[in-house]
């Protein structure tokens, strides 16, 4: 009686076939029929089409070869399969009592578990070690903790460290760093970014990524409510009389070049109050500001005055919009004294000017929206006052290098002396 043929042994047959070797050559030398070995290269065939999708029959029927006895690398060798891929399978696949009318209930099963365990919590990116590794231990009993490590992205070794000590090194550097985060950020009155936190966390020698600062801002609470849309704007036609010389040429090379200026509203117990301020392009600093309850050339021309006796000279050009308070024939006569350029933005396109506009956003989204409404005219001098100093001191500007504009000119003056 002929011994039947174990799957491992069907295997190399009809490896060796598909490696060259003849059907009448294997038949003879195993001893059986060319009409059987014929019939396991059919069957093969017939696996190989079911490969194509990776169905659960394919999946189940290579696992079920692979315990009969058949070698990992001859299956995938004869199926043209990676490894790797065997394997998940193997362990997603292989641990269950998979047989072909079960499969689909038991997958059905596996998915409703974990379904029922995301509808629990509101797992997030921004969950901290803490959370995950609270919600590990608390299932634990039901889910085994390799899995449920994997589920919420904590490696094993700080789950069982944690666990132990109840701290990690790197739970450690997260309070460490909140701390600093939290000094920096009472320091900068409550309106630093995490750009800018990252450069003043270098320069105490605490390296660390934007990413990270971000993550660890959101934990504390520190994140800004930006509801900032893009508007789109489209360039008017050009007034031969307000012409623009500047062209949106905002980095100059040393200071006194251009100065550019505009004005803004607020209101004070519905009452408006105007704001008028003066910047460098060099080094993006506030030279002079003024406050009044009328919106008239007085404001913009004293500003200006203000911006000579602090710079002690006139700039060769002054940029600013159409406003009456720029284009009056007092304050175009007193530039024209000194022989200082007027150069004008366009009529609803912001863009001519802004450093203005990215100034005044600033303002308001760091000094006035938080302390709005003001009670009396002199709170919005006083945090004006407050603002100044602090933007021309402490900020950091991302368009002069990160660094602050009076460090900008300290730079500028080392240099040429």
């Amino acid at each position: 009686m002929k011994q039947r043929k174990t799957s491992q042994q069907k295997d190399k047959i009809i490896l060796s076939y598909h490696n060259g070797v003849k059907v009448d050559i294997l038949a003879k030398k195993h001893k059986i029929s060319r009409s059987i070995i014929y019939l396991w290269i059919n069957e093969t065939k017939r696996v190989k089409a079911l490969k194509k999708r990776h169905s659960l029959e394919f999946k189940n029927e290579i696992i079920q070869k692979i315990k009969s006895g058949s070698k990992i690398a001859e299956i995938c060798e004869l199926y043209q399969l990676p490894k790797s891929t065997v394997y998940h399978w193997i362990e997603t696949i292989g641990t269950l009592p998979v047989k072909k009318g079960q499969v689909k209930v038991i997958e059905k099963t596996k998915y409703d578990a974990l379904y029922q365990l995301f509808k629990t919590y509101s797992m997030t990116n921004q969950m901290s070690v803490e959370e995950r590794i609270s919600l590990i231990t608390f299932n634990s009993k039901t889910h085994s903790i390799d899995f449920m490590c994997k589920l919420f992205n904590v490696t094993r070794s700080t789950y069982y460290n944690y666990i132990n000590h109840q701290t990690t090194p790197a739970i450690e550097r997260d309070k460490f760093l909140k701390e600093k985060i939290m000094l920096i950020y009472k320091k900068h009155n409550k309106i630093v970014s995490a750009a800018k936190f990252r450069i003043i966390l270098q320069e105490q020698q605490i390296i660390t990524s934007e990413k990270k600062i971000r993550f660890l801002m959101y934990d504390l609470g520190l994140q800004f409510n930006k509801n900032n849309k893009s508007k789109k704007y489209l360039r008017p036609k050009t007034s031969i009389k307000y012409k623009n010389l500047l062209k949106q040429n905002f980095n100059q090379s040393k200071p006194n070049l251009v100065w550019v200026s505009d004005i803004t509203e607020i209101k004070i117990n519905y009452r408006p109050i105007y704001l008028c301020v003066i910047i460098d392009l060099f080094s993006r600093k506030v030279i002079a500001y003024d406050i009044s309850i009328i919106n008239n050339t007085r404001l913009s021309l004293n500003t200006y005055k203000q911006a000579t006796i602090h710079r002690k000279t006139h700039p060769m050009m002054f940029h600013s919009d159409r406003g009456v308070q720029y284009t009056s024939k007092i304050f175009i006569a007193y530039l024209q004294k000194f022989d200082v350029k007027q150069s004008y933005s366009a009529v609803g396109y912001p863009y001519d000017n802004a450093v203005m506009e990215s100034f005044f956003s600033h303002f308001k989204r760091e000094a006035v929206y938080p302390n709005y409404p003001f009670s009396t005219d002199q709170a919005y001098k006083s945090k004006t006052k407050e603002y100044m100093n602090y933007y021309n001191k402490i900020r950091l500007h991302s368009s002069i290098g990160m660094i602050t504009p009076n460090l900008k000119e300290g730079l500028y003056k080392k240099a040429n002396t």
